[in-house]
């Protein structure tokens, strides 16, 4: 490995730490302050927050190496280790479901009423969109033949288009991101499959060592009373050690996965 390739995790180098890109930059700087005072404490070393523009963005800096640490979506995770050698270390709980989410008062009534109309989503590329618009096709609707999807900027940008009328619905997880006074107003339309939590990968190039050390650190700031909010804002309960077990799980959705980001 080329000394230029080498793993930032250095005494004298920052920890590259990457986020989801579901919600804004500031939102996220925001939600993972206590998680990167911790790391840092722990660590000794500076955490550069980098949350990439969209899935796409994400997978192609993790293509690249370009980050240290990173809080991955359960599938990009699993391709991110079977392709390219990332490191799962621990794992969000509990699971989540998929869900479609209208405006209370004026949105459609039932799966039919969308034929027509446009659903705001995060990103094609997601794991949550994936499973409802498999779940919309069983119910015999057809993404681009009986409504259309915008891709958003983030979770906050798909309740606007909703509460602004660009869109009729929305996809987001059962739990977390969303406002819950913005969440009040709206309502649950339909539900599909279970969502596996986020995973924490580390880059290929982590020495053994450090990837014990980095876990550990992981799973004892999910102890601290720092992490209960923390962990609310992203809709989880707790952290624990990612499994093989587990992450062969997202192995049905490898391959929808690789050709959506390419």
């Amino acid at each position: 490995m080329l000394r230029s390739q080498a793993l930032a995790f250095a005494a004298d180098q920052a920890i590259r730490f990457g986020t989801l890109p579901v919600v804004s930059t500031r939102t996220a700087y925001e939600i993972y302050q206590p998680l990167l005072s911790h790391l840092e404490k722990v660590s000794g070393r500076s955490v550069h927050l980098e949350t990439p523009p969209n899935f796409k963005g994400m997978y192609q800096r993790i293509q690249e190496n370009g980050f240290d640490l990173l809080v991955s979506p359960p599938h990009i995770a699993r391709l991110a280790q079977k392709k390219l050698g990332w490191h799962p270390l621990v794992m969000c709980l509990p699971e989540h479901h998929s869900i479609l989410l209208a405006m209370e008062d004026n949105g459609p009534a039932n799966l039919e009423a969308l034929r027509g109309s446009t659903i705001a989503v995060l990103d094609n590329s997601a794991l949550v969109v994936m499973i409802m618009m498999e779940a919309l096709k069983k119910k015999g609707l057809v993404m681009d033949r009986d409504f259309k999807v915008i891709e958003t900027r983030s979770y906050e940008s798909s309740q606007i288009a909703v509460k602004q009328g660009v869109a009729q619905a929305m996809v987001a997880r059962s739990q977390g991101f969303i406002d819950p006074n913005s969440r009040d107003r709206m309502k649950v339309m339909f539900e599909a499959g279970a969502l596996p939590g986020y995973v924490f990968i580390a880059a290929p190039s982590t020495p053994k060592d450090q990837l014990q050390q980095l876990r550990t650190q992981l799973l004892a700031f999910g102890g601290t009373p720092e992490a209960k909010p923390f962990l609310e804002k992203l809709g989880y309960d707790a952290v624990v050690a990612a499994t093989e077990v587990a992450m062969q799980r997202l192995d049905p959705y490898l391959d929808m996965t690789e050709a959506k980001l390419k």
